[in-house]
């Protein structure tokens, strides 16, 4: 790519998900960019696309969708400035297509070696994108709008310095480290990937089986989301909770004792079981039943998957009961506005 490859690379934005990048991002690039295709199909949930949904799709071959083969680079992302302090941005680079780059990357190199003129591309389109998404949030923020006016209510900030990027490829993260994107705080999470169809079978623990305290499967009630959101750390709200496919154990009287939800992206999150319980199998039991049931609400695709931490050893034991294995390595990250350089 030419030095001045900036100005080659064209942003394009859209209101809802364009089919031809669906269908592009399919035939080409799973499972990589399963997460991203993932969100663009909650967007068919109710509520689950807002007025401030974007999707920005940045490429040096032109804006023309059924252009791009196998092989062009570029770089896509879905944004919604008003999900904030959750997840506002998933982003997907062509980078994420090189296993060497993945592997070199969650060695924790700070650099991709001798990275190829493909690579390049992918890299400056994704910063190209980030740009974009930079003038983006300074209009969403501008004096005057209705947003800048719940920050000052708030006494927050007027122009917030960071986004909230989730379950981004390491590889990517580190291009645009290079390239100059400043990252005020980053987790690193293992991808444990499973197929649907090599799920093991459960036996539902025996409480739960016999009908002993008369426990049964149900769907999350509303009233319990304070109870589900003051056992994780994630930074989610209860108007994104009620959206998300859910799965519960609750007991006769009404209590939850176990549950899990798909996120946004599908991915299998804010699984828990209460203390006295575990031990038990309900949270496996509870994994296995919401994703044979409700992940083909997103699509077809049998890959599904959760983001561990690695010093997470509760968690990852349950990855590998149902037959998981680390994929690659992403990161939740608070991204900052570019440097100057």
């Amino acid at each position: 790519m030419p030095a001045d490859a900036s100005s080659s690379v064209s942003v394009t934005v859209y209101t809802q998900p364009p089919e031809d990048l669906v269908t592009l991002l399919r035939t080409h690039h799973r499972p990589h960019a399963l997460p991203l295709l993932r969100r663009l199909a909650f967007t068919r949930f109710p509520g689950g696309i807002t007025e401030h949904t974007r999707i920005l799709f940045a490429s040096a071959s032109g804006p023309e969708l059924r252009d791009h083969s196998q092989d062009t680079p570029f770089a896509t992302a879905y944004l919604d400035l008003s999900r904030g302090p959750e997840t506002e941005i998933w982003l997907y680079s062509t980078l994420e297509r090189h296993p060497s780059a993945l592997v070199a990357s969650a060695a924790s190199s700070t650099t991709i070696e001798h990275p190829n003129e493909e690579q390049t591309a992918a890299a400056e389109c994704a910063y190209q994108l980030l740009r974009k998404v930079k003038s983006l949030r300074e209009a969403f923020y501008a004096p005057g709008t209705a947003h800048a006016a719940v920050q000052r209510q708030a006494g927050l900030s007027l122009r917030p310095a960071q986004i909230l990027a989730g379950t981004l490829s390491e590889t990517t993260r580190i291009a645009l480290l290079n390239r100059g994107v400043v990252f005020s705080y980053v987790a690193v999470y293992d991808k444990w990937m499973f197929r649907l169809g090599s799920l093991p079978e459960v036996v539902p623990p025996r409480p739960l089986a016999e009908g002993e305290e008369g426990m049964e499967w149900r769907t999350v009630r509303r009233e319990d989301i304070p109870l589900m959101l003051s056992r994780t750390s994630i930074p989610r709200k209860e108007r994104t909770i009620v959206l998300l496919p859910s799965m519960a154990v609750y007991k006769s009287d009404g209590t939850p004792i176990a549950w899990v939800l798909l996120g946004p992206d599908s991915s299998l999150s804010n699984l828990h079981c209460e203390e006295e319980w575990r031990g038990k199998g309900f949270a496996k039991a509870a994994a296995v039943k919401i994703l044979r049931e409700r992940l083909k609400e997103y699509d077809d695709d049998e890959h599904c998957w959760a983001d561990v931490a690695p010093d997470n050893p509760k968690s990852q034991r349950v990855c590998k009961s149902l037959g998981g294995k680390i994929a690659w390595s992403v990161s939740c990250i608070k991204m900052g506005w570019l440097d100057k350089k």
